[in-house]
């Protein structure tokens, strides 16, 4: 039962809830670059070049963009207006002022989420098979980050692994997740078995994204250099 949980271990189930909900994101914005892709192909009639590892690059973009915009909202405004993300309310967890335990309102919510959404961003830079980030694709190469993105999956890893209750986004905002009270205080019923949909559908867009990645670039993983 949740009332025997610590607010840490809430919060960390309520992080996969939102990640789940990030991944939905995700796929959308994914699909939404393949289909005009695939619309500007036909109306082009340039469908030869439909097929291409740029395309794959492309759709992690537009998927990874989509999913940063979905952060921002949800781990931001309506964090801030609400006082919880999706992932807290499934799980009965309020974000709240460390004075007066009152949401932050919505530009405190607005900074939160967009420092979220920096180190997720970070934080896919640092996967060393040279992913494209919004950042590494919007910046001039000489202001790509390096060591930065290692410093960012820190930021993230360290509040979940070490016995701590506050994160980075936190401390800057000037927050505290506590839980929640009333009768608005967990999701309903109804709507978490939307929520499970949704869930599935977001991890089958993902998985299917990655893998037509692995697919374009299947040519080149057991390429290596001769010796002589």
């Amino acid at each position: 039962m949740d009332e025997f949980r610590t607010t840490k271990q809430l919060r960390r189930d309520a992080l996969v809830q939102d990640a789940l909900l990030f991944s939905l994101a995700f796929t959308i914005g994914a699909l939404l670059y393949f289909a005009g892709r695939g619309v500007h192909a036909l109306v082009a009639d340039s469908t030869s070049d439909f097929w291409t590892i740029s395309l794959s690059d492309d759709l992690l973009l537009s998927g990874l963009i989509a999913g940063e915009l979905f952060l921002i909202w949800n781990n931001g405004l309506r964090q801030g207006i609400r006082g919880h993300s999706i992932g807290k309310h499934r799980m009965g967890l309020k974000v709240v002022d460390v004075g007066d335990d009152a949401p932050t309102g919505p530009w405190r919510g607005l900074l939160r989420g967009l420092v979220m959404a920096a180190l997720v961003d970070l934080s896919v830079a640092a996967i060393p098979i040279g992913l494209p980030t919004a950042l590494r694709r919007l910046t001039p190469e000489s202001w790509h980050f390096g060591g930065a993105a290692y410093l960012a999956l820190l930021v993230i890893l360290i509040p979940l692994l070490l016995p701590t209750g506050r994160g980075f986004a936190d401390w800057v905002t000037r927050t505290k997740v506590v839980r929640a009270e009333g009768a608005d205080a967990v999701t309903a019923s109804s709507r978490r078995r939307a929520l499970v949909a949704l869930d599935v559908a977001g991890v089958a867009g993902v998985l299917g994204v990655a893998l037509l990645y692995i697919f374009f670039f299947s040519p080149f993983l057991l390429q290596f250099p001769r010796v002589f």
